[in-house]
């Protein structure tokens, strides 16, 4: 294996793990790079990177999960293969490309012998049909990042679905793919070296980003350029889609809850519909600000934000 060795991960707290894969680009990372992640864009992860407030997404139960089964499977593994495993207590970063990282699950052996990637996965049941045939794209690449970081031919991918099924895919190092992330890699790496943001997406992230950075105030009109009509366009073209869905969602409603009456419960094709009754607790604040105005303006807590409008 050609890897260096960035840092040794064992007695790390969380935050520091975490400080360190702020030091380049890691497998997971990868996904977002090339526009397969349907939950993390290439902006955020440039935010997570160039932003000392802003931290990766926190572990949630499926993650936690995903941690607590890591050696149950890869104990699995061994026992159906017979393959040894090594645990790699260490973040490897590659020789030439130092930003790119690999955390690895394991080190195992090939048919022949030679080392080789061993990455585990615990997927949900409505998952399984991303699995059945082959490593879904947004793995894969982690994989081939990770073979291009240790130089390795070989990798495993051992995933448990459903928490009652296991499977076991062999994945080849492909010079092509690793040669794209090479590129797609370097690019984002350095725009997180010289703070050159990527182009503004669609993210909540940025959405965020956008509202906190500016406030306002400047009551002088701006002349946009006329290259930014195209904007103003999709925003309106993108409402007006908006309203149209809507409209098709409430006429369907309609035609449910006449079809329903005064059922509470319907069965159609495999699909169960409710329409019930539900009880919700509202906090009267009109009643209050009547009958003891000072409370009212005691807890009254005016917030201010910006609403963007196109007429």
């Amino acid at each position: 294996m050609n890897a260096n060795i960035l840092i040794e991960t064992e007695g790390l707290t969380n935050e520091q793990w975490l400080s360190y894969r702020k030091q380049g680009i890691g497998g997971s990372d990868v996904s977002s790079i090339i526009g397969i992640n349907r939950w993390k864009s290439e902006y955020e992860l440039w935010l997570e990177k160039t932003s000392p407030d802003i931290t990766e997404t926190e572990c949630n139960e499926a993650m936690e999960w995903g941690t607590l089964l890591e050696p149950v499977i890869r104990n699995h593994f061994s026992e159906i293969t017979g393959k040894p495993v090594i645990e790699v207590k260490a973040i490897l970063q590659h020789p030439e490309y130092p930003f790119m990282l690999a955390d690895l699950d394991g080190i195992t052996t090939d048919n022949e012998g030679n080392p080789a990637v061993l990455e585990i996965k615990t997927a949900s049941e409505y998952k399984r049909s991303e699995w059945e045939n082959a490593v879904p794209a947004y793995y894969e690449t982690q994989v081939q990042h990770y073979l291009f970081v240790t130089g390795l031919s070989t990798a495993y991918i051992a995933v448990l679905i459903g928490g009652n099924s296991f499977k076991l895919f062999e994945v080849k190092a492909d010079a092509h793919i690793q040669e794209m992330l090479v590129t797609l890699e370097s690019e984002l790496w350095n725009k997180v070296q010289t703070l050159t943001a990527p182009d503004i997406d669609g993210s909540d992230t940025v959405k965020n980003m956008l509202d906190e950075k500016y406030k306002g105030g400047d009551n002088e009109t701006l002349n946009m350029s006329e290259d930014d009509i195209t904007f103003i366009n999709q925003y309106l073209a993108a409402c007006a889609e908006e309203d149209n869905a809507k409209a098709k969602k409430q006429y369907a409603a309609n035609h449910i809850k006449e079809i329903l009456g005064n059922h509470n419960k319907a069965v159609c094709k495999g699909h169960t519909v409710t329409w019930k009754s539900v009880s919700t607790e509202r906090f009267d604040s009109k009643a209050l600000k009547e009958s003891d105005p000072d409370t009212y303006d005691k807890y009254t807590k005016v917030s201010v934000s910006r609403r963007l409008t196109i007429k």
